[in-house]
């Protein structure tokens, strides 16, 4: 469908009424060298038995008829490994974390400066869905659909973050290469997913 049309069915969220939350600070913090014994009890299993091509959900994967006893060796491979990485630190996590004011203008959703919401920081784009979506009603999403708008009045706040838990990675997998090691250089790499995802999940 058209642009237009599609704006026409964006999402139909009533502002009445509503308080947008306020976060605890505005601006941007940094977060280095994160505590991984944190991270790596928020760590997602099933993605990783996944790379390794065993299909199934942790932790029913290590009683699967199937696939559990492969299962079952991997993941004691895996909380060996991950024991060695966080107690002598060989992988480092770094994150930034940041929260500002903010509120949509059609379909972008536009960041200020401050609560004077008087200078934009900067204007994020947004695309609107535009697929035909008579049949079902739904609407024809847009990520600025759910901040607050500015005719509102509403004091609204977006955030964003970006994490790694990957310093160090290339070097630790780079010793087991050198020593013909392809399943730990495989399995390093593996954790060190695992833990940036975890501390994702953790912010």
């Amino acid at each position: 469908i058209s642009i237009a049309a599609a704006r026409e069915r964006k999402t139909p969220i009533d502002w009445k009424g509503y308080t947008p939350p306020t976060p605890g600070f505005t601006g941007v913090r940094a977060l280095r060298n994160y505590d991984l014994a944190t991270l790596a009890r928020y760590i997602d299993w099933t993605p990783f038995f996944a790379s390794w091509e065993l299909t199934g959900r942790y932790p029913q994967i290590l009683d699967d008829k199937i696939v559990g006893e492969p299962a079952r060796a991997l993941f004691a491979d895996a909380q060996a490994m991950l024991k060695k990485i966080v107690d002598e630190k060989q992988l480092t996590a770094h994150g930034v974390v940041g929260f500002w004011p903010a509120n949509s203008d059609g379909d972008d959703i536009v960041l200020y400066t401050d609560e004077t919401r008087g200078k934009e920081l900067a204007r994020f784009h947004g695309l609107r869905q535009q697929i035909a979506k008579r049949e079902t009603g739904a609407p024809n999403y847009c990520l600025s659909d759910f901040v607050a708008p500015k005719e509102t009045g509403l004091a609204d706040y977006v955030g964003a973050f970006a994490v790694t838990a990957g310093v160090g990675e290339e070097a630790l997998a780079e010793s087991f290469d050198a020593r013909a090691d392809n399943y730990s250089a495989i399995m390093s790499k593996a954790l060190a997913d695992r833990l940036a995802e975890a501390f994702a999940e953790h912010l």
